[in-house]
């Protein structure tokens, strides 16, 4: 690609017959040197702001892997820590069950035991309302046998 000074330094040989003018031709050639040097200023600061958006896309880039890595990263240890959360409700259920299984069993024989004690009471009871009762028919037979005499 040409420069604006290869442009300026550019000589032409002069023709002997019917040549152009050579103020012309300078002219024509500072005209286009100037504005080739405007649009070659103009490409490389375009070149440079594209390299340094390209570089800014990198690093972006960059940044949204890492975002992404740690966005997975905090997805998978969020899944295990339910799964272990699950895991644990679970335990938890299944002991409760068997503590609450457990204390039904105990109520179950605790119940058992005081229907036992009742009928004992019951039998107890039934037993003394006899002796009571045998007594006072004794007492009254006694009380009947003394009268008659």
């Amino acid at each position: 690609m040409l420069t604006p000074v290869d442009i300026d330094n550019k000589t032409f040989k002069k023709a002997k017959i019917g040549g152009y003018d050579i103020a012309d031709v300078e002219d024509f050639l500072v005209k286009v040197m100037e504005d080739y040097e405007a649009l070659y200023k103009e490409n490389s600061a375009l070149k440079e702001k594209i390299y340094s958006i390209e570089d800014s896309v990198s690093h972006y880039k960059s940044i949204e892997e890492g975002i992404n890595r740690t966005v997975e990263n905090a997805q998978t240890s969020a899944d295990e820590i339910k799964e272990a959360a699950l895991k644990e409700a679970e335990s938890i259920k299944r002991q409760a069950e068997i503590e609450a299984k457990d204390s039904l069993e105990d109520l179950k024989i605790q119940i058992a035991k005081k229907e036992f004690e009742l009928e004992e009471k019951k039998k107890q009871m039934h037993i003394y309302r006899i002796k009571v009762s045998s007594m006072l028919e004794a007492q009254l037979k006694i009380l009947n046998d003394d009268d008659m005499e």
